[in-house]
């Protein structure tokens, strides 16, 4: 009996080196693989095999060690990456630069109201406990800012600010600012006491600095007092009455520049119903509204921190004052900064329930593929190296460009691109490490180990270089874009995606190489000479798949039939899917779950306010040169009345009429209540400085105001409202006799903003497509050389594409029932590439298979070989991107799962948008890998076979 060295079977002369398994001529005759000379590459990845391993363990520990949080240099928005010359983009710009530091782009909205009568006299506890946070709340971030802005100078005299934050924001009215919020704060607190002060005792709470006294703003006044030089008289009551209220305060409180506020360091302002002036436009009989105005745009991460908070400030409440009133009082959170930051929270647990499940699924499909420990252990080792090493490189590259430490750099991350590089690199990296598996099972029967590892790693790195290289050029052509998040993403992926395949190339085999033949373990190989040479001669180096071998055998005596059968089946849904494939929904608030707490706030928002209030539509008009202000108020109170005429104008808002409460119908006289309001509004802080810009550059040049508009901000159908008005004010402006014919016109506004977003996602859609359909083809011929073929390739691709859509919308449709708006916008973007690139791997593995077959066999032999042998590692990896992909959809039922099992309820958060993705996804590579790889690219080939005149 031989002894097994360490290679796979035994030691093997110099002439059986060069054989490999006999195969069957067309004559039926055998005739020997030739054996075909390793290139350098693979031979140095076996000869160094040891230096390899220790390379990317250094580097993956080296990057990872050095890279920063993703979450630390990621960016996220969405408004904020359109194009800088959009209306809603470059109107926002001008804004900021007119009203610098004020500029408010998204609200946070607190919706106290009962489902259904009046509010109660109870409910007034739950509203003055609110009241009395927010104001206070609002008095410590302008304290902050106040003190941030006069650091360096002295006194309220300073006009600028030393914060990087609010540059040329006035201290004088941070100051005003922060004394009127704690005045607010301290009056909402004495009434809420008065009123709840007989009901306390049976509450049984200890006392706090905040409960049930609002000891703290106490403490604070009397400290601002002290810093912007008020009287001693009051100074001392503040302290006196804090003291009272809570005397362990001196001991507890923190001075207010070391208090950790950064969740709120967006906050601008606080609007409520008890405002003297405008507190009528924000309560009715039986809903009190607050309106927290902030400077982040909608979609910014730093709008996660302020929803968190804002739903522990309302459980505070509710567990405070919900407790002294009756049942039915609702408290809830919405508004464009709710949705925005729910959003993203949601994406941030899908990312986490998708990592986790990935990587569970790769683990189960490789034990039931393999059945061997080690086959499992490899890959799993790589891809992780892989993923440490490409998530580590870009954030460094990342910070590399927001810190500027490389001139002309633009490299940015967003919070959703870490999924997909997980998700692609796991799906893909595993698809690698299984075909030069798959390779190596065949290689080894017939080599040495070592000589098998080298000769398995020559024989696929041609096809996955090439499947590789379909994907990450096809991801590539995003840099193509417009919207800078399509921009960024796509090469982000694709950098990744090519350390993936380095990692694959060449640290996998060198780890195979160092393990050796207990890669297999527990499954025997084959070590006596007699046993090879029969395996070889019966055609057996792998275990044929009887199923392949039959489909192999009916795809090449029926093409046609095949081929036919199959382009139909696919026709219906793909005709579908190309009738809906525009429509999908910009709708950011039905991205969330009906039961998120944005949505259900905006429901009762709706049920008793007009939503287009509160978040209107602004104007913005700049004038080529400055015009009197007389002038301009003329030529705006025309406009109004032009605006007012406009279908679903429910209010115009200017300097002259701040709420929007007196339309030109509407008569007054002099003396009127009416009158006296309207001089009051003229003069409130949410009116000052907000309609004309007092900075030098645009001074009696720049006009804003706001216009209401009837309907939902998000649905299309404000959208069509906006862009009619857009149309009605530009032809109105260029009218002879109107006073504002030199001027430029722009939108902004969380609507003119999705409408922009609409049109440069519409313009990518067709750009991208066209540039990702060229480099995948050119990849193909490069790869293929036969360019019928590849345009065949493309074409079955896309009609794949048109199908999963279909089937996409169809499921979904049955799925949401009414609810169901539209596919998510991003999805017909990222399902095109991503299947266009990843759709076209195991058709490039395939038709190399096919090729190499062909220079030994004839073209039926080497079609049915090929199909044979790759159609089982090409499903199990077919299967595992599918697997992958539809892990995105695990926020939407692992939570129920979890709690199934622990009896603990998970809170989460389901994203509509990267679900629905992931189910179209993973449902597409299932059609391409169990259909169009299976069924209409073998018979095609089959078919142009049989036209080509016989080789051997």
């Amino acid at each position: 009996m031989v002894t097994p060295t360490s290679s796979c079977r035994w030691p093997v002369t110099a002439s059986e080196e060069n054989v490999g398994p006999a195969s069957t001529s067309k004559t039926g005759t055998l005739k020997p693989r030739q054996h075909r000379r390793r290139g350098w590459f693979s031979t140095a990845v076996i000869r160094y095999r040891w230096a390899i391993i220790a390379a990317w363990l250094v580097a993956a520990v080296g990057l990872r060690m050095a890279a920063p949080k993703w979450d630390e240099v990621a960016a996220d928005g969405d408004f904020d990456f359109l194009p800088a010359d959009l209306t809603s983009v470059a109107g926002g710009r001008l804004i900021g630069e007119a009203f610098p530091g004020v500029r408010t782009q998204s609200q946070l909205v607190l919706v106290l109201a009962r489902i259904e009568g009046p509010l109660q006299d109870s409910d007034e506890a739950v509203a003055l406990d609110l009241q009395r946070r927010l104001h206070y709340l609002l008095a410590q971030v302008a304290n902050q800012r106040y003190i941030a802005a006069t650091s360096t100078k002295v006194g309220l005299s300073s006009k600028k600010s030393a914060s990087p934050a609010d540059p040329d924001v006035s201290a004088e009215s941070l100051a005003a600012l922060a004394t009127d919020s704690y005045d607010r704060a301290i009056a909402a607190d004495e009434a809420y006491y008065e009123l709840v002060a007989d009901r306390l005792a049976a509450n049984r709470m200890r006392p706090t600095a905040n409960y049930p006294r609002l000891a703290t703003a106490y403490w604070d006044r009397g400290k601002w007092g002290e810093r912007i030089g008020k009287d001693e008289k009051s100074i001392g009551n503040d302290f006196e009455a804090a003291l009272t209220f809570y005397p362990e305060l001196p001991s507890e409180a923190t001075d207010i520049d070391k208090r950790d506020l950064s969740s709120w360091k967006t906050l601008l302002d606080v609007l409520s119903w008890d405002d003297s002036v405008i507190g009528a436009k924000m309560r009715t009989e039986s809903a009190r509204l607050a309106v927290l105005r902030l400077s982040s745009e909608l979609a910014a991460t730093s709008n996660i921190a302020v929803v968190e908070s804002a739903l522990q400030l309302i459980d505070e409440i509710k567990r405070t004052s919900g407790i002294l009133t009756t049942p039915g009082l609702q408290l809830k959170m919405t508004g464009s900064a709710a949705i925005g930051g729910e959003t993203l929270m949601a994406a941030r647990d899908a990312i986490r329930y998708t990592e986790s499940i990935t990587v569970i699924s790769i683990l189960l499909i490789l034990i039931i593929v393999y059945r061997a420990p080690m086959l499992v252990i490899v890959p799993m080792a790589s891809i992780g190296i892989a993923v440490i090493a490409a998530l580590s490189l870009v954030t460094i590259v990342a910070q590399a460009s927001a810190e500027k430490w490389i001139p002309g750099l633009d490299f940015r991350i967003f919070t959703t691109s870490r999924i997909f590089i997980v998700v692609i690199l796991f799906g893909a990296g595993t698809d690698y490490c299984l075909f030069l598996i798959a390779r190596l099972r065949e290689e080894c029967s017939h080599r040495p180990w070592l000589a098998a590892c080298g000769e398995s790693l020559s024989g696929v790195s041609g096809a996955l270089i090439g499947s590789a290289g379909t994907t990450i050029v096809g991801l590539g052509m995003l840099v193509f874009a417009d919207f800078e998040k399509f921009q960024f993403t796509g090469p982000i992926i694709a950098i990744c995606l090519a350390i993936g395949l380095a990692v694959c190339l060449t640290l996998t085999p060198a780890i195979l190489a160092v393990v050796g033949p207990k890669s297999f373990w527990p499954a025997k190989l084959h070590s006596d000479p007699q046993q090879w040479r029969q395996l070889g001669a019966n055609d057996s180096t792998a275990v044929q798949s009887t199923l392949w071998t039959w489909m192999a055998l009916m795809l090449t005596r029926r093409p046609m039939l095949w081929l036919v059968m199959g382009l139909l089946i696919l026709f219906i849904p793909g005709w579908y899917g190309w009738q809906n494939e525009s429509s999908v929904t910009y709708d950011i608030s039905s991205e969330l779950d009906s039961s998120a707490d944005s949505r259900q706030g905006l429901k009762l928002l709706s049920d008793h306010f007009k939503i287009g209030e509160i978040n209107p539509v602004t104007i913005v008009l700049l004038r080529d040169k400055p015009v009197p202000r007389k002038q301009t108020d003329e030529d705006i109170k025309q406009l109004s009345k032009h605006l007012y005429g406009q279908d679903k104008v429910i209010a115009v808002r200017t300097a002259d009429d701040p709420l929007g409460d007196f339309p030109p119908d509407r008569e007054m006289g002099l003396l009127s209540a009416d009158a006296w309001k309207r001089r009051a509004l003229r003069k409130h802080r949410s009116a000052q400085n907000y309609f004309f810009s007092s900075t030098d550059a645009y001074k009696d040049r720049l006009i804003r105001l706001d216009v209401a508009i009837e309907g939902d901000p998000f649905k299309i159908e404000t959208a069509s409202t906006v862009e009619n008005l857009r149309t009605k004010v530009q032809d109105w402006i260029q009218q002879p006799d109107s006073g504002l014919k030199e001027t430029q016109l722009y939108i902004t506004g969380t609507t003119a903003s999705l409408i922009d977003l609409r049109t440069v996602i519409t313009q990518d859609n067709r750009r991208i497509k066209i540039a990702v359909m060229l480099a995948v083809l050119a990849v193909l011929v490069m790869v293929i050389r036969r360019i019928g073929l590849c345009l065949y390739l493309i074409a079955t691709v896309l009609l794949s594409y048109y199908a999963t859509l279909g089937l996409t919308v169809g499921f979904f449709r049955w799925a949401y029932g009414s609810d169901y708006v539209g596919l998510d916008w991003k999805l017909p973007v990222f399902l095109f590439v991503i299947l266009m690139a990843i759709g076209q791997d195991y058709n490039v593995y395939l038709v190399a298979r096919i090729l190499e077959e062909e220079k030994r066999l004839g073209w039926l032999a080497a079609l049915r070989r090929a199909v044979s042998r790759t159609g089982g590692i090409i499903t199990a990896c077919g299967l595992v991107m599918a697997a992958t992909f539809f892990s995105m959809t695990s926020s939407a039922w692992m939570p129920s799962i979890i709690e199934y099992f622990t009896g603990q309820p998970e809170q989460t958060r389901t994203l509509r948008g990267i679900v629905e993705l992931g189910f179209a996804l993973g449902l597409g590579m299932l059609v391409d890998t169990l259909y169009v790889r299976t069924v209409l690219v073998p018979s095609f080939i089959a078919i142009l076979g049989r036209r080509k005149p016989a080789t051997r």
